[in-house]
């Protein structure tokens, strides 16, 4: 019998061999910059990472939670740093639903098995990073944030900052014999540079129609009804959350991400996400909103965090489109956020970006002398990521008609009872086969098509009958709220 595993093996050392090596320098040491370092070095290839930032923070406050589906886990499970995988996989903690709920009735539960891993984006990024700093074959430079780019010279200027960022210096470097990886995130100052140096690049961005801030209970603090192995959905679209996650520090924490919409009424309690005053009447509100959403989560909320809440950032991102990922040159690839930011609901953003990883590796090991690398990873990607896209931008709509809101949400109901779902097919059991996008969202896009459809037509009359009899409401409302300003 012929083993042909065996003479694949062969082939693939014999490809290795006669791979021309490269220096390739990666702007932003994230999760997505660090996993393309891992794979990239595992190749045989010199890296150098330059990250703004003077550390990676382990502090539960300065990070979100995020779920890593097998999608996810596979990327850094073959990155070549397998302590890595055992690590983020100890310390994470597996979701084995996610409950999903309309008011305080749940809609739908999706079992996962416990394929997604529940932590936060910086613990991942400081398992990455750590395991980058320990490569002989990857160099870090930290306080380095991008500047601008010069294609002409293929040089890269970057201001360099003191650990206190109280003095900067300027700092060129000289990338004609690297490549350039543009790992820096929604707001990319690569894909930026690589606009101004190709016009045929179309860039969407696309705000986020939500905000974001998180809430932490104390740690260890449990509540009676709510399971540390659910990730809870609440508020119907709304991505308001509450996840049980572990710390650094080995105690379990629940986590509350409150969110508002940019079309919720202006006072309605989401608005309090924008205030950063923790006066008396607004952490009283604070304590009243997280009360109608948690009953009993209040309880394991200290008092000092509702305080220290209107202190801390809020996230509102981006939804990314680009046309292509590589410049024209064949210098630069952006890849994670850069390339094609999601948004919170979706569950694919670092998923998506650490699939990346996995992709561009396997198109330089594939390359031979003929520099197209790049260009194959936009080939290779642009169909599942351009799918995804479709999904986010559904997902970040915000309509104003009753009818169409009251519809989406039956239709949401509806898909994420089906057995084949978007939700299931990404993140259940079936997520362990990695189905790629595309697929997955032709299916999920051939659904939406009917069923919201056959909502909307149970659904716009009584709305538009009810927007009618309100209409004389909501003018009077509208001229009481101008002229108390």
């Amino acid at each position: 019998m012929v083993n042909l595993n065996t003479g694949g093996f062969l082939f693939g050392i014999l490809h290795l061999s006669t791979m021309q090596l490269h220096h390739f320098i990666i702007v932003g040491g994230g999760p997505v910059g660090c996993a393309v370092a891992l794979h990239l070095a595992k190749l045989g290839h010199c890296i150098t990472i330059y990250e703004g930032r003077s550390n990676i923070p382990n502090d539960p406050t300065q990070s979100y939670p995020i779920g890593i589906n097998p999608r996810g886990m596979h990327a850094i499970e073959i990155a070549g740093a397998p302590a890595t995988a055992d690590g983020i996989r100890a310390s994470s903690r597996p979701i084995h639903a996610w409950d999903i709920f309309v008011g305080s009735r749940r809609v739908a539960s999706l079992a996962s098995g416990g394929s997604t891993l529940g932590t936060s984006r910086g613990h991942v990024n400081v398992y990455l990073m750590d395991a980058c700093v320990a490569h002989s074959q990857i160099t870090v430079h930290m306080n380095h944030t991008l500047y601008s780019m010069d294609f002409a010279t293929q040089t890269l200027t970057f201001t360099r900052t003191d650990d206190n960022h109280q003095s900067s210096t300027v700092v060129t470097v000289d990338a004609s014999k690297a490549r350039v990886v543009g790992a820096d995130g929604v707001y990319s100052s690569v894909r930026a540079a690589m606009q101004c140096h190709d016009p045929a690049l179309d860039v969407m961005v696309s705000p986020w129609v939500n905000e974001h801030r998180v809430l932490y209970a104390s740690p260890g603090q449990m509540i009676q009804g709510l399971d540390p192995s659910v990730h809870y959905l609440f508020r119907g679209a709304h991505y308001t959350a509450a996840v049980g996650l572990p710390r650094h520090d080995g105690a379990l924490q629940w986590i509350m991400v409150l969110t508002v919409r940019d079309s919720e009424a202006s006072a309605s309690d989401g608005h309090l996400i924008h205030a950063t005053s923790p006066t008396t009447a607004n952490v009283a509100k604070l304590k009243a909103w997280v009360r109608s959403i948690a009953p009993g989560f209040e309880e394991i909320v200290a008092d000092d965090e509702f305080r220290d809440w209107f202190d801390r950032r809020t996230y509102r991102g981006a939804v990314v489109r680009c046309s292509h990922f590589h410049s024209r040159n064949n210098w630069v690839v952006l890849v994670g956020d850069a390339a094609h930011s999601v948004l919170p609901a979706t569950g694919e953003g670092i998923n998506s970006g650490l699939e990346d990883a996995v992709v561009l590796a396997d198109c330089v090991a594939q390359e031979l002398q003929d520099n197209t690398a790049f260009r194959s990873f936009t080939i290779r990607r642009r169909p599942d990521i351009h799918a995804l896209h479709l999904y986010a931008t559904y997902l970040n709509a915000c309509p104003s008609f009753l009818g169409e809101r009251v519809a989406r949400i039956l239709f949401r109901i509806l898909e994420n009872n089906d057995k084949a779902s978007i939700a299931r097919t990404l993140f259940g059991p079936i997520a362990l086969t990695r189905p790629p996008y595309k697929g997955v969202v032709d299916k999920w896009q051939r659904r939406r098509t009917l069923w919201l459809n056959l909502a909307r037509l149970v659904v716009y009359p009584p709305a538009a009958v009810v927007a009618i009899a309100m209409w004389p409401v909501d003018c009077l409302t509208a001229v009481l709220s101008n002229s108390s300003r």
